[in-house]
């Protein structure tokens, strides 16, 4: 047995064991679930084969928009829900919204509601979502303004010409960063932001280079107990705090799923 195949609990060299935390990847080929704690990344397995387009996680619940329908994980699996093809999906405070096909809608007590329509979605998150023409609020659908947005968390947009951010008593969008931004994340203290030349780090004011062990496009970075990023290539990557490991070294690991065309990851 290689020590690949030997599970994080029995993997654990000093201090207290952290809870596990399963991370969903999506591409191509499926979901991949990966189990990962303090800073180790162990066993990953195929959970669903699909054509993954996007994946979101809030509070235990997992959602994946594909090219037939929209999953959620359930004790058996994923299971569909009978929105048919989608392009994203994402939570707010009131549950699962997706999108596809121009149609936006919420899911509640198993079944789907109306919102609005909104042509091209590529992201949604809380009480934003990210169109080819814009950034739209929930559940108005009022557009907020920006083109060519690739992704949104909070406050921020990434777009083919750079990273903005939403201030000012009149909402105004200011560029914090300029170029092609692929991915943006938050979680009211963390922020990532994934160009075209790396991940980078709002840190005391200050967008700083993230030191990744890997060279490849980072496409989505999501939060649980550690920062968690995914490759278009399917490098999974974690950073954790020095002291929140099993050997006492932080910062970013990573490990190869051997998974094509990667979009998104969401934990648990």
């Amino acid at each position: 047995m290689s020590d690949d195949d030997i599970a994080l609990s029995e993997k654990r060299m000093y201090g207290e064991k952290r809870p596990e935390t399963h991370a969903y990847v999506a591409s191509g080929l499926g979901v991949t679930r990966v189990e990962t704690a303090g800073g180790q990344i162990g066993r990953f397995s195929l959970s669903e084969r699909c054509n993954a387009r996007d994946v979101a996680g809030a509070s235990g619940e997992v959602a994946v928009a594909t090219d037939e329908d929209v999953l959620v994980l359930t004790d058996d699996g994923f299971v569909p829900t009978g929105f048919g093809p989608a392009t994203a999906v994402g939570y707010d405070g009131d549950g699962l919204l997706a999108a596809g096909d121009g149609r936006v809608a919420r899911y509640d007590s198993g079944e789907w509601t109306d919102l609005g329509s909104v042509d091209e979605v590529r992201a949604i998150d809380g009480d934003r979502l990210a169109a080819a023409d814009g950034v739209y609020t929930l559940p108005s659908l009022d557009r907020l303004g920006l083109v060519d947005v690739a992704d949104v968390a909070g406050d921020y947009a990434a777009t083919e010409s750079g990273l903005y951010r939403y201030e000012g008593e009149n909402g105004e969008w200011t560029e914090v960063r300029s170029g092609h931004h692929l991915a943006v994340a938050s979680d009211g203290e963390r922020v990532h932001a994934a160009a075209a030349d790396g991940l980078y780090e709002l840190a005391n004011g200050a967008w700083e280079p993230c030191s990744l062990p890997a060279t490849e496009r980072v496409v989505d970075v999501t939060y649980g107990d550690d920062t968690y990023a995914i490759t278009e290539n399917g490098t999974f990557l974690v950073a954790t705090a020095a002291e929140a490991t099993a050997d006492g070294q932080g910062g970013w690991r990573q490990r190869s799923l051997g998974v094509p065309d990667v979009v998104g990851v969401a934990v648990t």
